[in-house]
């Protein structure tokens, strides 16, 4: 093992958690109010329209037309995304409505206004005109003077509406906002899929009248243009695509204006405040993505009293916190972002100048079983603290992939998202997508470059309960093995008449 899980700091930062959250505060959001200040105690109770845009061709921006990425193409699909991050976050701003968080090719916004229960149907519609703009306004290839044209975006939204939790992530820095609940849930839901359009929930069609029958997929009907134009037409927003396309225009980025350079590992110490345009990072790193399972139904089962919703602010302060402690402290890795109840972080081992890959990728096999049994000891810590029901039932799905990899922030200088991004980053989560709750899948070139005594621990790539013990006991089997062979090598060395044994040096 190159690095070890702490199971003494695992204990003492989980108690310490576990604490800080004794006594919680739920309260309405009825006004304005700045999510980034919500105390790790704390949570806005709140009724509103929850929005997912999803880019769908990211993967060709990110490659060439063989399928291959290079420095070029990274550069190509960063532009792209500031541009298109920077027109979504500019309608947002001017139709008063919430950025949640941008990762990777996926968008949360939450329209809040107006208030009220009886405005429900009047908060649909707007996200709905909101929608359609976004998607007129990314839909255009757009020509740069002197440059290749930035890329038209293909975009897919989901929108759900109803009662979720606003929390925070509890971190000094870098605090991300956090719905929990169904409308978010069912919005990104409704966001994944391979065709364009707008796609509301089976709750949101009933609210605006447009009901289908049951046995249609919501998640396979989009909206029609003339049940677009209604809901545009009601919301009457005072925004255009035109207007739009005027701030992109004084904001728009040649290819040349980015740069990359390489950050030296480990990635403990990385500031994303420190990245931008001119000092973005590009080098092979490993993906790691870590979703705690069966979330949302408990989520779906606490939310509707105040002792569940308390619960709900326990138990994703304790296990996000120290699924983010694991992954710093003890393996050196760094956190993305939280997407949800998911961490997205990042291990690279090496020098200034490369990536050593087979390290990397051991470190990070190591790291995710040491996140694995934080996991596990921060729900046995919970029952014991807190005894939330529901609790047992939750898993940690874990992906994980090797390769190259951009890191910087996209958007207004003042107003800049995280980005970290490459095939890996994509492959990492959707091999955590097909795992259940007591399973890690590592990905393909990752699993070339693992250590075989790690390599037993996995069946067609994927580990059952991969903890640190896991690593501990393959670790002591190879170097069992090594002994073994060591043996072997001194008893069929020939006879050597001196005091000296078969495979002494001398000094």
């Amino acid at each position: 093992m190159y690095y070890k899980w702490n199971k003494t700091r695992a204990e003492d930062h989980i108690d310490s958690l576990c604490d800080a959250v004794e006594e919680v505060t739920i309260k309405e959001y009825t006004r304005d109010k700045n999510l980034s200040n919500i105390k790790v105690n704390e949570a806005y109770s709140m009724n509103a329209v929850h929005l997912y845009v999803d880019i769908l061709n990211l993967k060709g921006i990110l490659t060439t037309a063989n399928g291959t990425e290079s420095s070029t193409t990274h550069k190509r699909a960063i532009r792209f995304f500031d541009s298109h991050v920077r027109a979504i976050k500019f309608i947002l701003d001017r139709t008063d409505s919430i950025f949640v968080d941008f990762h990777n090719q996926r968008l949360h916004a939450v329209i809040a206004k107006p208030y009220g229960d009886e405005s429900e149907k009047d908060r649909i519609d707007k996200a709905i005109a909101i929608a359609d703009l976004i998607i007129e306004s990314v839909k255009q290839k757009r020509e740069v003077d002197g440059d290749e044209s930035i890329e038209a975006a293909d975009i897919r939204i989901g929108i759900d509406t109803g009662l979720a939790l606003a929390v925070n992530n509890g971190r000094r820095s870098n605090r991300e906002p956090l719905f929990l609940g169904d409308p978010a849930n069912h919005a990104a839901k409704h966001a994944c899929g391979s065709n364009v359009g707008i796609y509301l929930t089976a709750n949101a069609r009933n609210v605006i009248g447009l009901s289908l029958d049951e046995t249609k997929d919501t998640k396979k009907v989009k909206l029609k243009s003339d049940e677009i134009e209604t809901s545009k037409n009601a919301a009457d927003l005072d925004l255009t695509c035109d207007d739009v396309m005027k701030e992109l225009k004084n904001n728009d980025k040649k290819l040349n204006d980015f740069s990359f350079s390489r950050t030296t590992p480990p990635l403990k110490d990385l500031d994303f405040d420190d990245l931008y345009y001119k000092s973005a990072k590009h080098q092979e790193i490993v993906s790691i993505y870590a979703d705690i399972d069966g979330f949302t139904n408990f989520v779906s089962a606490n939310i509707n009293s105040e002792e569940g919703k308390k619960d709900i602010v326990r138990a994703l302060h304790v296990l996000r916190s120290e699924m983010d402690a694991t992954l710093s402290n003890d393996y050196k890795g760094r956190r993305v972002r939280f997407i949800g109840d998911c961490l997205h972080g990042l291990i690279c081992e090496g020098s200034h100048v490369e990536t050593k890959k087979d390290k990397s990728v051991d470190v990070a096999t190591e790291a995710v079983a040491g996140i694995r049994s934080s996991f596990n000891m921060c729900l046995d810590k919970l029952n014991e603290s807190f005894a939330i029901d529901g609790i047992d039932d939750l898993g940690l799905a874990i992906g994980y992939e090797i390769g190259d990899v951009s890191l910087t922030r996209v958007g207004k200088r003042n107003d800049t998202s995280r980005y970290a991004i490459g095939i890996s980053t994509i492959e990492s989560e959707e091999a955590q997508k097909v795992c259940k709750g007591n399973a890690t899948k590592i990905g393909t070139d990752a699993y070339d470059n693992l250590s075989d005594k790690y390599k037993t621990l996995f069946k067609n790539q994927v580990a059952a309960d991969l903890t640190y013990e896991s690593i501990k006991s393959a670790d002591q089997a190879d170097e069992n093995n090594d002994t073994v062979k060591k043996s072997s090598l001194y008893e069929s060395a020939p006879y050597v008449d001196t005091d000296l044994k078969a495979h002494a040096k001398f000094k």
